[in-house]
């Protein structure tokens, strides 16, 4: 069996084996706009990857993604903008859906989301995950580099903690 996103572990063959045995197929998610009937689940998903909530509210969804196998949100991400740069954040997948390639699905579609908002560079901080937002196509940016707009958000200045790594992708 072969994945989209690389090599096949036992992890994620199990993952994908549970999948196809209920009739969904691994590699594809619908994407949409985040509504405020979701953010009870968003904020379930947030809180299980250990990511903050505290600031995602109705309003801040305007911007948010959410990836569901049929009517189930299996996964989130969200933009913050400010002018022509955003801040990509709170991204997160069911951990049962984990290693089959659903976050890389949801990074791109807020790229797509960032790239029709006319965004021209992509921030993000993490403390755990810069390897994989590094195949992604994101570089590493020292935290005094980023332009005021990113520094300003919530974010970067409260929420993360210092040795959070600061990403970019232009």
């Amino acid at each position: 069996m072969r994945l989209r996103g690389g090599r096949v572990t036992a992890a994620k063959a199990g993952s994908a084996l549970a999948l196809l045995a209920t009739g969904h197929l691994p590699r594809q998610i619908v994407f949409e706009r985040a509504q405020a009937q979701d953010l009870g689940t968003i904020w379930q998903l947030l809180d299980l990857s250990s990511l903050p909530l505290e600031d995602v509210t109705e309003a801040l969804l305007e911007h948010f993604l959410v990836g569901r196998l049929d009517t189930r949100i299996i996964g989130v991400v969200g933009l913050e903008r400010y002018q022509d740069v955003a801040l990509l954040r709170s991204l997160a997948v069911a951990k049962e859906h984990f290693g089959v390639g659903f976050g890389r699905q949801l990074v791109a579609a807020a790229e797509k989301l960032a790239a029709d908002m006319k965004i021209t560079s992509i921030y993000l901080l993490t403390t755990t995950a810069d390897r994989f937002f590094e195949g992604l196509g994101f570089r590493r940016l020292q935290r005094d580099l980023a332009p005021l707009a990113i520094k300003n958000f919530y974010q970067f200045a409260s929420l993360c903690p210092a040795s959070a790594v600061l990403m970019v992708k232009p």
